[in-house]
């Protein structure tokens, strides 16, 4: 009969299970057990990647936040208590993070990501080789990711809007700007590091 039950509750409520072991294993990790704790991140990093997934489309973006959430659970996993429902808690914390982001996200969008000039570059420019110059930008854009690859010489060299180059890439215009802004960024790290290089 209780093997019965048991049986039941197992196909009746797998979310209100996960929650139980979820709780459990930060109970566990809270007395300083780590191989608990390790379990614990491992098994909640799913259930953060689907919250945050549900309100971002973009997946490097979203994978972002939720790395970023789980610093946040990490730093505040003293303060939850195992008699308390831990999705609630969970759920909490990402969506603060998830609003941290969003903040911050509109901040970089009122910047028009057309009106940058690349890397500024024209006060680096050899007016003697300017192929030269353009080799060396080739070899820096390759360095990128897909995804800013693709923003840097949608905008940039294929001269589209930001919402020409969000619909070729299926992505919204603030996650656009976002992912040419951090192109130019990591450009300019990777010029000034073969400058240094070139320098020495």
């Amino acid at each position: 009969m209780d093997q019965d039950s048991n049986v039941i509750e197992e196909e009746l409520d797998p979310r209100q299970q996960a929650e139980s072991r979820l709780s459990g294993l930060m109970a566990r990790a809270q007395t300083g057990d780590s191989a608990a704790y390790r379990e614990f991140l491992e098994t909640a990093l799913p259930v953060v990647r689907r919250f945050i997934g549900n309100k971002i489309r973009d997946a490097d973006w979203a994978e972002d936040i939720a790395q970023e959430v789980l610093v946040s659970i990490h730093r505040a996993r003293a303060s939850y208590d195992p008699e308390r429902p831990i999705f609630p808690w969970i759920h909490a914390i990402a969506h603060r993070r998830f609003v941290d982001h969003m903040r911050k996200w509109s901040r970089i969008s009122e910047k028009e990501v057309q009106g940058e000039t690349l890397l500024d570059l024209q006060a680096k420019e050899d007016k003697e080789h300017p192929y030269l110059l353009q080799e060396v930008l080739e070899k820096a854009i390759e360095k990128l990711g897909p995804k800013q690859k693709q923003a840097v010489r949608l905008l940039k060299y294929d001269g589209l809007s930001v919402r020409e180059a969000a619909a070729r890439m299926d992505m919204t215009e603030t996650a656009v700007k976002v992912t040419a802004h951090r192109a130019y960024k990591a450009l300019r790290k990777i010029l000034e590091q073969q400058e240094d290089y070139e320098n020495q």
